[in-house]
C-alpha cells in the first residue's frame, strides 16, 4: 500500500508535555517532583489508550434514561465508561480542586501547576473538563457559607472520583455542576429566552 503524503501523522505514543517546548520552558523553574508529574501526565495524554478513551467518550454521548425496566421513574443520565475513566484520571491529578489542597510540592504555585495539567488534559479531550472546572470554581462560591463549605470541602477536594448514584453525603468524592432550565444552551447566554 502506498504511503499517503497529504495526511497528518499518527500522534499517538508521544509525551504531550515534553513535546511542548514553550510549556517546558515556562515551567522550568518548578520543583522536579512537579515536573515529573507533568511529564507522566503528558505521557498518558499522548498514549494510544488515553486517545482511545477520548474517542469513545465523544462517539458515545450521554443517554437519558427516564424509566427503569419496570417503568419506575429514573431520570438518570448514563455516561460511557470511557467518560468515567477520563473523569477518574482528572480527579486523581487534582483538576477538580488541587489549588484548595495542601500538596506540599505545589505550595506557592498551585494555580500554575493545575493550569499546566488542565491544558494538557484539554489537548486530549475537552468535554469532561467542564464538570472538573465547575467543581474547582465551586469552592470560591461555597466560601460565602463556611458551615456548608466545612461539610462539603473534604469530598470536593478528594482525589477519588465517585460516579455512583448516591446522596452527596455518602460519597467519597464529589463533582459539582449546574443545571440549566432554559430549553437552549450554549456559550451565548444572552440569546437564551425563558
Amino acid at each position: 500500500r502506498a504511503a499517503m503524503s497529504n495526511q497528518t501523522p499518527n500522534h499517538s505514543g508521544h509525551n504531550a508535555f515534553l513535546n511542548d517546548g514553550v510549556l517546558v520552558h515556562l515551567t522550568g523553574q518548578m520543583p522536579k517532583s512537579v515536573l515529573d508529574g507533568f511529564s507522566g501526565h503528558g505521557r498518558w495524554v499522548g498514549s494510544p489508550e488515553a486517545q482511545d478513551l477520548a474517542r469513545l467518550a465523544n462517539e458515545n454521548p450521554p443517554v437519558l434514561r427516564t424509566l427503569d425496566a419496570r417503568g419506575d421513574r429514573l431520570d438518570l443520565v448514563e455516561y460511557h465508561p470511557a467518560y468515567h475513566a477520563l473523569m477518574r484520571r482528572g480527579v486523581s491529578i487534582g483538576l477538580n480542586a488541587s489549588i484548595w489542597s495542601d500538596q506540599a510540592d505545589e505550595i506557592g504555585l498551585r494555580n500554575e501547576a493545575r493550569a499546566v495539567r488542565f491544558m494538557l488534559t484539554n489537548e486530549l479531550e475537552c468535554g469532561h473538563t467542564c464538570p472538573l472546572t465547575m467543581t474547582h470554581a465551586s469552592v470560591a462560591a461555597l466560601m460565602t457559607e463556611p458551615d456548608i463549605l466545612k461539610d462539603w470541602m473534604p469530598r470536593i477536594t478528594s482525589r477519588e472520583y465517585d460516579s455512583s448514584q448516591k446522596s452527596p453525603g455518602s460519597k467519597k468524592g464529589l463533582t459539582i455542576g449546574m443545571g440549566m432550565t432554559e430549553r437552549q444552551g450554549g456559550s451565548d447566554v444572552r440569546a437564551n429566552t425563558s
